[in-house]
């Protein structure tokens, strides 16, 4: 679900503001306005979650709430990368040890917008046993000489499977992507060379 509101000044639907800094309370606030229809009717709720709340005192109660709401269908819970580099110690140990706590029948742990560095790749290791899913950013995978690669998709590729962690590409735009994505055995893909997004 992409979540909007409407902006009765410009008469257009856009981002809440401060949508990235949700507390978790305006979350659950949110998710109780959706027609219950259309709660009866998901198979899989996904929402993207920042560093800052996985790590508020209230997550593990949050999940099993938010479980309940959707009568125990599939719950798939997307962190940014990005984010998780860019937070401290302290924040990363939080995250850590509520994804341990959780049950992974249930829900499911997407790391999005994984790069090449190496950087990303210390900072996210310790996840991996955690994490049923890693979705890589393709065009952090072009070498160029401005942009080093240190760790190539198939090094992650082989990082991911010893935990049993599926690998997704994604920004899969041009036919050698798609090559690289085909020569990897990387089954799931996102991006507008499967397809761009439409009006419906």
């Amino acid at each position: 679900m992409l979540l909007r509101e409407f902006d009765s000044q410009t008469q257009c639907w856009q981002l809440p503001s401060d949508v990235n800094n949700f507390p978790l309370s305006k979350i659950v606030h949110t998710v109780k306005k959706i027609d219950p229809e259309i709660i009866a009717n998901i198979k899989l709720l996904s929402l993207n979650m920042t560093v800052s709340q996985i790590s508020d005192f209230r997550a593990t109660y949050f999940f099993k709430w938010i479980l309940g709401v959707i009568n125990h269908q599939q719950l798939l819970i997307e962190i940014d990368a990005t984010d998780l580099c860019q937070s401290n110690f302290v924040q990363r140990h939080k995250v850590l040890k509520v994804l341990k706590q959780i049950d992974h029948s249930l829900i499911k742990i997407t790391i999005e917008n994984v790069d090449s560095s190496k950087k990303t790749y210390r900072i996210i290791k310790p996840y991996l046993p955690y994490t049923d899913f890693l979705k890589f950013d393709i065009q952090s995978f072009k070498k160029s000489p401005s942009h080093w690669i240190d760790i190539t998709l198939a090094h992650w590729q082989r990082f991911a499977s010893k935990e049993g962690t599926v690998p997704i590409v994604g920004k899969v735009e041009n036919a050698d992507q798609v090559a690289l994505a085909d020569q990897l055995n990387i089954n799931l893909r996102q991006g507008y060379a499967y397809g761009e997004p439409k009006r419906i």
